[in-house]
């Protein structure tokens, strides 16, 4: 599957590059001297000006115990975009569920990987306007609820692997409606979405706002995004639980598939 560029990501080759940079002259002053002009411009270009400015305080983040993505030494993870084909974001017990999943219906081509309704792709950044707090808050609220999500100490890491989150469906190139980074919505049989997915909608849709803004306030944090993605975690169930029928495919005259 085809991996695609993100913010995220373009901030993290730059910081990457900018480092070795550093070494190689022995000094330490251009660490903090931020990315060059070309990378900040496609940042801005892709989230605006405040949530670049967002990433790049989260990157000069001091980490401690429990801070960031487990095992990175205190630097900033790189969120691994929508669907590109690798395994890094995944915990043990995704994978394990979908390999399950996949010798369950080994000749459905309904079962071949898993898509995010939200797109894993957005929660870093989504993160990085945020405070210590409130992503305690994010752990405290929906670990009772997916809890081997949040087993782990890092919130985007647990985000990419709530269940909750999960749709199970064609390759994307067997697919006339994937997405891409954007939403990926269940449907029933009449092409309504399905009451999960409406509420990570919500979800959806407040982040990118306030990605965008490049601030929350409490109240929205809760009522907006939080409350959503909990309803949705309560429509799911507490376990892993990847199911091929939650969604209703379609398949065209070309042999593709699609939602009603």
């Amino acid at each position: 599957m085809r991996a695609q560029s993100s913010p995220e990501a373009e901030f993290a080759h730059a910081q990457a590059a900018r480092s070795r940079r550093s070494g190689e002259r022995g000094g330490a002053a251009a660490v903090s001297a931020g990315p060059p002009p070309g990378a900040l411009l496609a940042l801005q270009r892709s989230v605006g000006n405040t949530a670049v400015t967002a990433m790049i305080k989260r990157g000069r983040h001091e980490h401690g115990p429990g801070c960031g993505p487990a095992g990175s030494g205190g630097a900033v993870g790189v969120g691994v975009v929508q669907r590109a084909k690798k395994k890094d974001w995944k915990l043990g017990s995704t994978s394990n569920e979908l390999a399950a999943v996949k010798t369950a219906h080994s000749s459905g081509p309904l079962v071949d990987t898993l898509h995010h309704i939200i797109p894993k792709s957005l929660f870093q950044p989504f993160l990085a306007v945020l405070t210590p707090a409130q992503e305690q808050q994010i752990s405290t609220t929906l670990a009772p609820l997916a809890p081997k999500a949040f087993g782990t100490p890092d919130v985007d890491k647990a985000l990419k692997n709530m269940p909750a989150n999960f749709r199970v469906g064609p390759r994307p190139e067997d697919r006339t409606d994937d997405p891409g980074d954007g939403l990926d919505l269940n449907k029933d049989a009449t092409g309504n979405t399905t009451p999960r997915s409406a509420e990570l909608e919500n979800a959806f849709n407040y982040m990118t706002a306030a990605i965008n803004a490049g601030t929350v306030t409490q109240a929205d944090f809760e009522s907006k995004f939080l409350g959503p993605v909990e309803e949705a975690c309560k429509l799911h169930g507490t376990l892993v639980d990847i199911d091929p029928a939650r969604g209703t495919w379609l398949q065209d005259s070309s042999g593709k598939y699609h939602m009603p």
